[in-house]
């Protein structure tokens, strides 16, 4: 959609809220549909001022343009435009967007809020052991891995074996081998909410009990404890010189980062060092700057050397990390500012992270009292005859084929049952896919399908429950049926009807006039020599040739030095300085910002009508404005609309008032 598009959305799109609620007080009446005073001046009131001008709407002029949007929206929903499938998707795209603050526990959500800053005030390090059950995996599976991990866990603490040793020798953790399971020190919201709960409950030196986590059983061992080092913005000089380079050109690589850093050392800008030899491209050309970071976000090599910087504008000697070789110069740092500072970029994280589905467990906990939640067990055991006992594989043909439609459970009066669950097990969730075979495939798919709908069944509470969600919501369902239609009688149906527009063009010519412009061309010249030159050139004589400006170009301007730069066209009051002052006396000479001296040949031309491509984008316009009318008359005379005089002139009284 073009701008003009848009803004005509968001223009008209203002105009529209629910009612408030049932009023004996009837402002106007559109065919069947009823509009209470209440309903208008809580719309009134939130958008009188224009949102495109800043123009304060009186409350005449709204009315008018709040009936029409009115029209449009409602002959929108008689054609049924609101049953489109994509009409359908974008709104239930949207609601799920909207509806999810709505769907979690404010207090769990707050106190994750209160204890991811408090813990970030502090950073931790720890080391970790982790076992993985077989994907996918049954009960089996993973109480192999749980007693593996307790075994392990004996052996460390009964043998005295070293953390790193045992983790090396045991852990499913790919990056074992190089780190021991080091995890390095971290803070809040930088690891998986277990390993991080763990880490911040634990003494230093303490090794924990088996937890579990999405990627399997863990132990870990908590190695250490410092105050938060905040944040730091640097900017580096990198050469790639990685383990898989030739040694020869490793050795290259670093002799020219100390040839760099001596050039450092002598003088010369970093951020032109930076962009001469720096082989980080995104970067380079930005002087070397990189984004804020905190600990834990860069390679431990370059995160120590970024730290130990005290002041701004120092720079380390060249630093090598598993990519090459850098330089870095530290920019600024921050520390950790008040809670109500970082509240909103805590808030973000939280809500993208896996931690928030804490939150909405534990509201989903308070549904099920609240909506009376009861449950036929039986029903769901009795799915447990479809798991093939030898493969340990649920036969969903089989499942399908003989469940009944028993009931599982009941929210209030809706039911779900066996063939509701059998529906959802063929499509289950992308993170619940090869995961989990079996029963434990059973227990874990039904336990997030009674989750899923008893938060479906609370999203569809929602407009009843929240005021302003029911206000969002049907003002974005306006929207989108007012742009779908307003695509089909206005927009589109103006861009497809060539012969309309033209026919429309040729009605109206005199509203598409150019003013008087300026046809010529400006000469541009280095000095006044090469004016004199230009002059003569254009002028010729009795024993003179006369030049075209092609032959001047190419007789004055070289690869090496360009003498003349030629202006040609048709210009309009405003367009170019010289032409404004040369053509209609505007401006001083003075204040000609274009290169100096120059010449003007030309002449002006008078008002004329443009032509059909050139008015083209105004004929497009002024026709939509027309068909709208056209269409809006239509229906006016289709939905007969009824103000209620007496309540009006009462608001516009109250308004006045004011």
């Amino acid at each position: 959609m073009n701008t003009f598009k848009w803004l005509l959305v968001l223009f008209l799109f203002s105009f529209q809220s629910p009612a408030l609620g049932q009023s004996s007080d009837v402002l106007l009446t559109i065919g069947d549909h009823e509009v209470s005073k209440k309903e208008f001046l809580h719309i009134y009131n939130k958008n009188q001022q224009n949102i495109m001008s800043g123009h304060q709407t009186d409350v005449e002029e709204y009315l008018d343009l709040f009936i029409n949007f009115k029209l449009k929206v409602i002959e929108a929903r008689e054609r049924q435009l609101d049953t489109i499938p994509s009409v359908e998707k974008e709104l239930e795209k949207y609601k799920d967007e909207l509806a999810r603050p709505y769907l979690i526990d404010q207090q769990v959500f707050d106190r994750l809020l209160q204890e991811a800053y408090e813990r970030s005030k502090k950073e931790v390090q720890a080391s970790h052991i982790l076992i993985t059950p077989s994907r996918p995996a049954d009960y089996k599976d993973t109480l192999r891995a749980y007693k593996k991990i307790q075994s392990i866990r004996k052996r460390i603490l009964q043998k005295k074996e070293p953390f790193r040793e045992v983790a090396r020798a045991t852990s499913d953790d790919p990056s074992v081998k190089s780190n021991g399971g080091n995890l390095g020190y971290f803070t809040a919201l930088q690891m998986v909410y277990p390993i991080e709960d763990k880490a911040y409950s634990m003494k230093q030196g303490e090794i924990s009990g088996p937890f579990r986590t999405r990627h399997g059983y863990h132990l870990l061992k908590k190695t250490g404890e410092r105050e938060a080092r905040g944040r730091v913005k640097v900017a580096h000089i990198m050469l790639v010189a990685p383990e898989s380079m030739p040694d020869g050109k490793r050795k290259q690589k670093k002799e020219k980062i100390n040839e760099i850093y001596h050039e450092l050392k002598g003088g010369a800008p970093f951020e032109k060092l930076a962009k001469k030899y720096s082989d980080d491209q995104s970067s380079a050309q930005n002087g070397g700057e990189l984004p804020w970071f905190g600990i834990g976000r860069m390679v431990p090599s370059f995160e120590k050397a970024a730290f130990s910087l005290e002041e701004k504008g120092n720079y380390t000697r060249p630093v090598k990390t598993p990519i090459g070789w850098h330089i870095i110069k530290l920019l600024d740092r921050e520390k950790l500012g008040p809670f109500q500072e970082e509240r909103p970029e805590l808030k973000r994280k939280i809500t993208q992270n896996p931690r928030y589905q804490i939150t909405q467990d534990s509201l989903v906990r308070q549904l099920k009292k609240d909506y009376a939640f009861t449950e036929k067990k039986g029903n769901f055991l009795n799915l447990y005859q479809y798991i093939d006992r030898e493969a340990h594989e649920v036969n969903l043909d089989r499942l399908r084929a003989g469940v009944t439609g028993d009931t599982l459970f009941a929210i209030e009066d809706q039911l779900s049952t066996t063939t509701d669950f059998a529906d959802f097990l063929q499509n289950l969730p992308d993170d619940l896919q090869g995961k989990y075979r079996g029963q434990y495939l059973l227990d874990t798919a039904y336990a997030r399908f009674r989750h899923n709908q008893v938060i479906e069944y609370e999203k569809e509470q929602l407009p009843e429950k929240y005021t302003e969600y029911k206000y969002v919501l049907k003002e974005y369902q306006d929207g989108i049926l007012l742009f779908e239609i307003m695509d089909r009688q206005v927009w589109s149906k103006a861009s497809r009807d060539t012969m309309g527009l033209k026919e429309y063009y040729s009605n109206h010519k005199d509203r598409y006039m150019w003013g008087e412009r300026f046809r010529g061309t400006i000469y541009l010249c280095d000095d006044q020599s090469t004016l004199e030159k230009v002059r003569k050139m254009k002028k010729g004589g009795l024993f003179r040739k006369r030049y075209s400006d092609r032959e001047i170009k190419n007789q004055l301007n070289t690869s090496d030095k360009k003498q003349v730069e030629i202006k040609k066209g048709i210009f309009q009051q405003g367009e170019n300085q010289i032409i404004d002052h040369y053509a209609w006396k505007i401006g001083e000479k003075s204040q000609v910002k274009d290169k100096e001296p120059y010449m003007v040949k030309g002449k002006k031309i008078p008002p004329q009508p443009k032509s059909f491509q050139e008015a083209r984008g105004s004929v497009l316009a002024d026709y939509q404005n027309y068909l709208e009318n056209q269409w809006l008359q239509q229906l006016k005379d289709k939905y007969k609309v009824q103000v209620n005089q007496d309540v009006f002139r009462e608001i516009k009284q109250n308004q006045a008032s004011k």
